[in-house]
């Protein structure tokens, strides 16, 4: 969740059942946006308030603050795009104008907030709780989290992608096999599968899940020319798109559960 828009007091949100009919909402909002369009410097405030499907939601806090927000729980694509917009332009004047405006027409907006939809795509691969525990592995891993749902994915790649290179630089060293200080994840992963005793494949089809891991070491191979050349580990031009960045997300995440399960 972004907060666009904060007023004083807790931060903490939770937001409740709306608070208008979609009628009176309707009148409700175009009465504000006409009031910012007569206003010198309120166009785009304005703008923003009539192009983005916000709801008026009631709200509560842990203090049983009771407070109205302006809400818009919407698709990834476009959570990413008005997160990216509102970082660019610097809109938070913006969207101070519109709670101005809206408690102004007696509706005390205390937040404007941006939700993700979690059914507006496919379900991600969860993040793992690892066995083998790790403070910057863990750390990695929460910082991608955060990333995905705040910037997009494109700006985890490279955090999954040091997450998994700590995670088998960490399981190597445990199990005492020795690795080049300067090794990445492909060459980390090919020495486990040779030499640590708990990643080998019984039959079952050992030799079908044995190629299933191999098709793996092909996409580590892809891993950091991906994270150095289309995330934003380093400026570019030329980022992933968001499907793409959650393939490659959720490509790591399952390697880390598998491995995690191996090792238990």
């Amino acid at each position: 969740m972004i907060q666009l828009y904060s007023g004083s007091g807790s931060q903490e949100v939770e937001v409740l059942d709306e608070t208008l009919s979609d009628q009176d909402w309707a009148a409700t909002r175009s009465t504000v946006v006409r009031r910012l369009e007569s206003r010198k410097g309120g166009r785009q405030a304005a703008e923003l308030l009539a192009s983005i499907p916000f709801e008026l939601r009631n709200g509560t806090n842990g203090f049983n603050d009771e407070f109205l927000i302006l809400y818009y729980k919407c698709p990834v694509d476009r959570y990413t795009e008005l997160a990216e917009t509102y970082e660019e332009n610097n809109l938070k004047h913006e969207y101070c104008q519109i709670a101005e405006a809206m408690n102004e027409a007696r509706y005390s907006v205390r937040f404007i907030v941006l939700d993700l939809d979690p059914e507006s795509g496919p379900a991600p691969v969860a993040t793992p709780t690892l066995t083998t525990r790790s403070d910057s592995v863990e750390r990695a891993l929460a910082d991608a989290e955060e990333l995905i749902y705040s910037q997009g994915a494109a700006s985890g790649v490279d955090r999954v992608h040091t997450a998994l290179h700590g995670y088998l630089k960490g399981i190597a060293e445990q199990a005492s096999i020795q690795f080049p200080d300067d090794a990445g994840i492909t060459t980390l992963f090919k020495l486990l599968r040779k030499s640590h005793p708990a990643l080998r494949v019984p039959e079952p089809r050992a030799g079908d899940i044995d190629l299933v891991i191999r098709s793996l070491s092909t996409i580590l191979d892809a891993l950091n020319p991906i994270r150095n050349k289309a995330s934003r580990a380093h400026p570019t031009d030329a980022v992933l798109q968001e499907p793409e960045a959650m393939l490659v997300i959720n490509s790591v995440r399952t390697l880390l559960h598998y491995l995690d399960a191996k090792l238990r």
